[in-house]
């Protein structure tokens, strides 16, 4: 790659940042591409987050993505953020339009292209539990509800923020029930008898020994079990589901669906989502 002054920068914000696989997605892309571009990633503490955000505009870059811990506190240090990303309340993706900072939040896109690309599922009519209730569920849970689906039930460990997410999604899909609810074994058990797709959007099953313990054998045998977690690729919920006869749908395609939607929101251009796949598990590999 030949880097010069007119070269185009992306990049990642994040902290840690070092288990990061989206450069290696990015860069391949506009190596596949032939694009004057680079992706570079960032760790940015907290407490500079401010200062990074006004480097983008200070130093002209394309654009960035946004990864935890600052996905909720960037969007209080931006020039407009879209509606969907106000709704989620989290900027995964920040786009420099003639030095004006727009966030956007491409995760609940990646997460259904996802879904209907690896299991064939449309949303549309369909009953879902969302096992968590912060930003991820959020994102989920909104693009879910806007693909369709009929009944759309928050479980979370407190209540209250399960209710707290019901309250605003109703309000924001009306053609969609929700319903909050606890994660006891004997309320999951009531009704996991009737749900199509179960999606875990919580943290478990990162570490290798952790797993949710959650009735999936009353699931129907025709439910989808999913996991955004992507690294394991297949967690510990993931194989207990793959024991019993069910489908099972990992969180690597929705990491390379978003990224790909940020990669056109930045350039107009679509990105080759098999460059990216190939790319993230190579990189996989390595961490």
């Amino acid at each position: 790659m030949n880097i010069t002054a007119k070269t185009k920068i992306l990049g990642i914000f994040g902290y840690p940042i070092r288990h990061t696989i989206s450069p290696a997605m990015h860069n391949a892309v506009i190596k596949a591409l032939r694009l004057d571009m680079i992706y570079l990633p960032f760790e940015i503490k907290p407490s500079n987050l401010r200062d990074a955000v006004n480097g983008i505009k200070g130093i002209g870059m394309l654009g960035i993505n946004i990864t935890i811990p600052h996905k909720e506190a960037v969007m209080k240090l931006l020039d407009d953020i879209s509606e969907e990303a106000r709704l989620i309340g989290a900027v995964n993706t920040i786009i420099n339009k003639d030095s004006r900072l727009i966030g956007h939040n491409t995760d609940g896109y990646g997460y259904v292209a996802s879904i209907k690309e690896d299991c064939k599922f449309n949303p549309k009519d369909k009953i879902i539990i969302i096992l968590g209730a912060g930003g991820a569920a959020r994102a989920v849970s909104a693009a879910l509800a806007k693909s369709g689906a009929k009944k759309i039930i928050i479980a979370n460990r407190t209540l209250s923020r399960a209710d707290n997410l019901v309250k605003t999604f109703k309000r924001k899909f009306p053609d969609t029930k929700f319903e909050a609810i606890g994660l006891e074994e004997d309320i999951l058990r009531t009704y996991f008898q009737d749900i199509n797709l179960l999606v875990n959007t919580t943290s478990v099953g990162m570490e290798k020994n952790e797993i949710l313990e959650i009735p999936l054998e009353v699931l129907l045998k025709t439910a989808i079990v999913s996991d955004i977690v992507y690294n394991p690729l297949q967690t510990l919920l993931l194989k207990k589901a793959d024991k019993l006869g069910l489908a099972a749908h990992g969180g690597l395609s929705m990491l390379i669906h978003q990224g790909a939607k940020s990669f056109k929101l930045w350039t107009g251009i679509d990105a080759p989502v098999n460059v990216m796949r190939k790319a993230a598990l190579k990189a996989l590999k390595t961490i």
